[in-house]
């Protein structure tokens, strides 16, 4: 009698992230056929490549060309679930998920278990905030906001009143990180330059106002290059309030914590972000804001066969602190720990988690940027140009790249269009937050 092959090692990955996809795509050539069955789960069959998300929404990139199909990305040895994980039974090694349009959920048993659940937008209890704010998070959110601002658009170009017509184009965001400074940047390019398809409208216009906590902007950046930004940013007319925030919001108005009104239709909340509500109630070790804490090797802390990555986790870094919640440290992570999963699969000891942050760029708007790139600081023009090549280079398949190229070589000979999609109602309508399993848009 022929003896009875071994089981299969059972690999879950929840959430499909730069973090979660990259894991499993190094499964894919790191395990041996047979040696393991792979299974990765998330809501969406895609992941946004979200450095480029705001360029999608404004129309410098087709919407679809920065979404990146998870079984174009992977190949078929591995096993996609488009479902909502609904909880996790650490006792038991199992994960409940609902599949799409079905009532019963369905169960996925595992050996080893891997939490990439991303972050969702940090909505403090502002009050109006989630009736009345915008989230710039997920390419749904970039595609509505320039919805909305294109009805913001029509609504002023025929309202008489001219204080009114400005509360309508005025736009305010709220938190200047990466994705909040190029949202005011873009945006700010993008309604002044439609301003002028506008019979009874002008580019002055149009205001932006960027509210900051901190005294500085761009604060993960050398404060040069950040005071560079600061620069550019007022140059365009863009008014930067600092060591300020959001204290009320309502349809037609903010109020900021000095006690300031500033009339306007249109709030965009981009100020951090915190731990998926899937990850956050697991009964797993966190710190005190929710996250997963974590070994060096991407290990849960107290657990075997459970291991976290990307912006769900907190991964300490050699030497103490711990690893930014970039897409830069997410990729690279769900690389390293694909290897420590082989590594303990064939009885082999699992290395820390330990890379070199290359640094990073930031998008402000006219063409111009700030980077820092290992220690060389670029800024204006020639970031913008290096900005745009890196992430082209770093856009996953060969197809993605080719479209990305073609959209942006268009852009140099055709004006940009000044049309709604019509497919977001949230373009419209502001809502509260929703979960999201998409990695932070940095690095």
């Amino acid at each position: 009698m022929t003896p009875a092959a071994a089981p299969r090692t059972r690999i879950v990955i929840v959430g499909a992230g730069f973090a979660g996809a990259t894991c499993a795509r190094r499964l894919e050539r790191l395990l041996r056929p047979g040696e393991a069955d792979v299974l990765l789960i998330d809501v969406h069959n895609f992941f946004v490549f979200t450095p480029l998300l705001v360029e999608a929404g404004i129309g410098s990139l087709e919407p679809r060309h920065v979404i990146v199909p998870i079984r174009q990305f992977l190949s078929r040895r591995t096993r996609f679930r488009m479902a909502e994980v609904t909880g996790v039974d650490v006792q038991a090694g199992r994960v409940l998920y609902h599949m799409m349009g079905e009532d019963e959920p369905r169960v996925a048993e595992y050996d080893h278990l891997v939490l990439a659940t991303g972050s969702v937008t940090s909505l403090p209890p502002v009050p109006g905030l989630a009736e009345h704010g915008f989230e710039i998070k997920s390419l749904a959110d970039a595609v509505g906001l320039r919805d909305r601002a294109i009805h913001m658009l029509e609504r002023a170009n025929v309202c008489a009143d001219e204080a009114q017509r400005r509360a309508l184009l005025h736009f305010i965001v709220v938190g200047a990180n990466y994705s909040g400074v190029e949202t005011a940047g873009e945006f700010n390019e993008f309604l002044r330059a439609g301003a002028r398809q506008y019979r009874n409208l002008k580019p002055a216009d149009v205001r932006v106002t960027v509210v900051e906590r901190l005294p500085r902007i761009l604060p993960a950046m050398p404060a040069g290059l950040a005071q560079y930004a600061l620069r550019k940013l007022r140059a365009a007319g863009i008014d930067v309030r600092l060591e300020t925030t959001v204290s009320r919001l309502a349809a037609d108005h903010a109020v900021l914590s000095t006690g300031e009104r500033l009339d306007a239709h249109t709030v965009v909340w981009a100020a951090g972000i915190a731990q998926n509500p899937l990850a956050r109630v697991l009964p797993l070790p966190q710190d005190a804001r929710g996250y997963l804490l974590c070994e060096p090797d991407g290990r849960v802390r107290g657990q075997q066969n459970v291991w976290a990555i990307g912006d769900t986790a907190v991964n300490p870094a050699p030497g103490g602190g711990v690893y930014p919640p970039t897409a830069q440290a997410a990729v690279r992570q769900g690389a390293c720990l694909a290897q420590n999963i082989a590594r303990v699969l064939r009885g082999r000891a699992t290395k820390p988690f330990a890379f070199r942050d290359l640094g990073a760029v930031s998008a402000i708007g006219c063409r111009s940027a700030v980077a820092d790139i290992m220690g060389i600081r670029l800024s204006g023009f020639a970031a913008w140009w290096v900005w745009r090549t890196i992430y082209l280079l770093k856009m996953p398949t060969l197809s993605r790249k080719a479209r990305v190229m073609i959209d942006w070589t268009l852009e140099l000979f055709f004006k940009r269009e000044i049309v709604q999609l019509g497919l977001h109602a949230r373009g419209l309508t502001p809502r509260g937050p929703v979960g999201d399993t998409q990695g932070d848009r940095a690095g």
